[in-house]
């Protein structure tokens, strides 16, 4: 069994892929189309015991969707960080009343992502979508690679990565929403792609 060890040192158990979900994984790369995914949560791991609060995904034809995650009973009794609100201004009673079903959360993005490859800067997204699938009692659906194995399989230079990121700082420049961080990253995809030779 897969897990996640909290910062006492206890280990969460974290649902595993299914055996359709790794087929779907083996389709996406095949079809080699990133989406990119980005988590906001109640604060890092490091400082407590951490559950996801809002979901991106952002597609490189420019498309994107976001979720605000509605607490499950269990995640209210854990870790909530006031800095980390203060970056990204969601607090818990917007949560309360704007934020969807964790289940209707997952569902929609799962739909939305398809048989594109997902992606992320972090570890920390797939660890949120695994805290979000557990707490649902749900397999995951897919898995978030690192979006620097992307750019590596590529032969994107450090050069090139710098301007792309640089470029798409200068576009897009909110920080800490996870839409505009999944749109920013999915921009920065899109300039490496158009930055490669036909």
């Amino acid at each position: 069994m897969k897990g996640s060890v909290r910062r006492d040192g206890a280990l969460l158990a974290c649902p595993t892929l299914t055996a359709a979900a790794m087929q779907d994984s083996l389709s996406r790369m095949a079809q080699n189309e990133p989406i990119l995914i980005d988590f906001e949560a109640s604060c890092l791991p490091e400082y407590g015991l951490s559950f996801p609060i809002e979901v991106a995904a952002a597609r490189i034809d420019g498309q994107s969707r976001a979720w605000l995650i509605r607490p499950l009973p269990v995640w209210k009794t854990w870790d909530w960080s006031e800095e980390a609100e203060a970056l990204h201004g969601i607090s818990i009673a917007t949560l309360e009343s704007e934020g969807l079903p964790p289940e209707q959360v997952l569902s929609e993005l799962t739909a939305f992502v398809g048989l594109r490859e997902p992606y992320s800067d972090a570890d920390l997204d797939q660890y949120w979508l695994e805290t979000l699938c557990q707490g649902i009692g749900a397999g995951l659906p897919f898995a978030i690679r690192f979006l620097g194995e992307w750019m590596a399989a590529r032969g994107c230079t450090r050069p090139e990565v710098d301007a792309a990121l640089e470029e798409a700082r200068i576009r897009l420049p909110q920080a800490h929403l996870a839409r505009a961080d999944a749109k920013r990253l999915a921009l920065v995809v899109r300039l490496l792609m158009e930055n490669e030779p036909a």
